[in-house]
């Protein structure tokens, strides 16, 4: 029996030791069925199939940098750098799993217990981890190389697309506006306890426009637009930010049909 299912929307990983995730598979094995497999459709073939986590949303040498070397680095430096933050984010999210899914209060209960504990340093943490993710897929290198042919620079090697692709992913400046408009948002975590799981897709973080009409990837950043990351099966993220329609909203724990959420916010704020 399918538990869930995962989107994949990409191409098939190839099965070589040098598989490089640009989803973490920490995130995927979230995902799987009692089997330990995940339920993937592959958009572009128009077929669905299981497969182990460490064979999707993977390519090889995605993140390897070989110029590195004539430099003196590591060509895998950027590789070792997504596995020490996926590290540190795996068990932080894992615990607020752990929490939303033990302890889910009454609606009557005081406030303060319906608040999250976030501190400040797994904040940042989670806050450009979800940067990075929306920017380190095989999507978004796509595109950056679609934009960069418009003025003129033409990435047609794998080797050539990789180092402009690591140049975004290494704009410190870009990477620390991004994470800093997330961590000023207000989070909220929705535990599903319906039988119908969540699902994720080979680019998990989503965007979606502040009139709910429609998922984003260009504009992510426009007035009132908010983050959806799905951590699990039953529990998902919402990172409102404090701007447009949000500005003066109230945004506090809701109870739906079988659906549960919790607030965090940010500098703790009520």
């Amino acid at each position: 029996m399918r538990a869930c299912k995962f989107l994949f929307t990409g191409d098939i990983g190839m099965s070589t030791p040098k598989l490089h995730h640009y989803v973490p598979q920490f995130y995927l094995r979230r995902f799987t069925d009692s089997t330990g497999k995940l339920w993937v459709w592959d958009r572009k073939r128009d077929r669905v199939f299981s497969a182990r986590p460490a064979s999707v949303a993977a390519e090889s040498n995605f993140y390897s940098l070989p110029h590195l070397s004539e430099l003196g680095h590591d060509p895998l430096t950027m590789e070792k750098q997504f596995a020490d933050l996926e590290g540190e984010v795996a068990t932080i999210t894992r615990q607020w799993i752990d929490w939303i899914r033990e302890d889910d209060p009454d609606p009557s209960a005081d406030p303060d217990a319906l608040l999250l504990p976030v501190p400040v340093v797994n904040r940042d943490l989670v806050s450009t981890f979800l940067a990075l993710q929306f920017l380190r897929i095989e999507d978004a290198r796509s595109i950056l190389t679609a934009l960069a042919r418009t003025v003129g620079w033409v990435a047609d090697s794998r080797a050539d697309r990789r180092v402009l692709h690591a140049e975004l992913l290494w704009n410190d400046e870009l990477i620390t506006f991004f994470a800093n408009h997330i961590g000023r948002c207000t989070w909220l975590f929705g535990h599903n306890r319906t039988s119908t799981p969540f699902v994720s897709s080979d680019n998990p973080v989503a965007f979606r426009s502040s009139d709910n009409r429609k998922w984003l990837k260009a504009g992510v950043l426009a007035g009132g637009t908010y983050v959806v990351y799905p951590l699990a099966p039953d529990v998902v993220m919402y990172c409102y930010p404090d701007e447009g329609r949000w500005r003066a909203a109230k945004i506090s724990r809701v109870r739906l049909p079988s659906i549960t959420s919790q607030v965090y916010r940010p500098n703790g704020t009520g």
